[in-house]
Parts: C-alpha cells; structure tokens; sequence
C-alpha cells in the first residue's frame, strides 16, 4: 500500500512543540504527495537564478539561497536517519544538531547551485523510497530525538513542512 494511503496525522505527542511550525505549513495536505511536488517546485524556482544571485542573502546575517538549500538538505537527511532509525528499533537518543554550524561549516557558497540542487534531488528521492518501504507499524513506531519522542510519521510530516517553511521563505524573502 502506498505511503499516502496509510500516513496519518500525528498525535502531539509524538513530536517536540518545536515543529508545530512544520505541521501548520502542510495544513490538511498529504505529506506524501508534497515530496515529489516540492522538488518541482524548487527547480522551478532556482531555474533562472545564477550561482552569483544565489551567493546573496536577502538580509545582514540571513543565509544566502545557496546556503538555505544546503540547510534543507543536511536537515531533511538528519530527519530521514531519525525516521529509519526508530522504524528499525533504536532505542538510544538520537543527537540534536546546531543548524547556524552546519550551515557555516556546510561551505555552501563555494559550491555551484546546479551541484546544491543535485544533492539535494537525490537525497529527496532516496528518501520518497525509504519513506513508501515503511509500513503502517513503521509509521507509528516512536524513538527519541533532541531528547524528546518522535514518531517516525511525525518525522515524514516534518520533512516535507520544513521544506515548504523554507520555500516559503524563498519566496516571500527572495522573491523566488
């Protein structure tokens, strides 16, 4: 069975209130089939932008597209090892990350935007396979992350809500 047809909605209890921010950039939508759409969309949208536009930031001390692109790649990979790893039974803690030092020790900047966007396609795919692998028992299972419990559904809802909050961003702050 297809994972959008099993997915449901987590319970609140099965995520950190610190992603309720993720949860509310979804609204009703299936997870699942945002995956796919949302690598369109962010080809669509970095097409026409060279690698000395996406350099720039939109603000002092905001990240620069090239930088917030590498963000949603390092951040959606940690998410899909915290969803495979709880789908296979870990039961130690899963680390935290500091997004400001995986960003700056990322170098993101030195590399083109095609090479950024590659990347980011293939984990993105890779990940669309992991996640329909997963069964119904897979998505309900819970682990702990950041020292808080998480569900493995709550993960997927995740990573497709972070990836639209920062599409928003590119849009509303880039004017992508």
């Amino acid at each position: 069975m297809a994972l959008k047809d099993i997915i449901t909605m987590p319970e609140k209890n099965e995520y950190l209130p610190f992603y309720q921010s993720y949860f509310d950039a979804i609204g009703n939508n299936n997870p699942a089939g945002m995956l796919a759409a949302q690598s369109d969309e962010l080809v669509k949208m970095l097409a026409g932008l060279d690698d000395s536009k996406a350099n720039a930031s939109y603000a002092p001390g905001k990240w620069s597209v090239k930088e917030l692109l590498g963000h949603i790649t390092d951040t959606e990979r940690i998410f899909a090892y915290r969803a495979l790893s709880v789908a296979r039974g870990e039961t130690k803690s899963l680390p935290g990350f500091n997004q400001d030092e995986y960003v700056k020790k990322g170098k993101f900047n030195q590399r083109t935007l095609k090479s950024l966007l590659d990347e980011f396609l293939t984990l993105r795919k890779a990940n669309e396979v992991l996640f329909e692998s997963f069964t119904r028992d897979d998505l309900e299972k819970t682990g702990i992350a950041n020292d808080g419990v998480i569900s493995v559904r709550a993960l997927i809802y995740i990573v497709a809500g972070h990836t639209m909050h920062h599409i928003s961003v590119l849009k509303d702050k880039y004017g992508l």
